[in-house]
């Protein structure tokens, strides 16, 4: 039994009244099926404490960051640093001194 609301109420105030107007027309054994109805359908919850997610989140982040912090110490030596193998043909210079000798003795090196 739905009745369109008058274009004048708007507010919440208007609407409260109008439900209070319609709760006072029940009859008193219509209210009494409506909350047996209601309160029989809704099965009864079981109380389960609401820290568990909590405390279950807690340990998971706790085991991560010490698992992390066991992974960086590392008792391993450090690796070795490879000599690069490009050549950059300073080492020609050194094994052959006769390109020393054959500089001093030509005019080239002076220009």
């Amino acid at each position: 039994m739905n009745r369109p609301l008058p274009p004048s109420m708007h507010d919440d105030a208007a609407l409260r009244q109008l439900h209070a107007q319609a709760l006072d027309t029940l009859s008193p054994a219509t209210l009494a099926r409506l909350r047996s109805a209601r309160h029989g359908a809704s099965p009864a919850k079981r109380h389960v404490p609401s820290w568990w997610m909590a405390t279950a989140c807690s340990a998971v982040v706790a085991l991560a960051l010490g698992y992390s912090f066991l992974l960086g110490e590392s008792t391993a030596p450090p690796a070795p640093v490879v000599a690069s193998a490009a050549d950059d043909g300073s080492d020609v210079l050194d094994e052959n001194p006769d390109l020393y000798v054959w500089l001093g003795s030509t005019d080239l090196a002076m220009e």
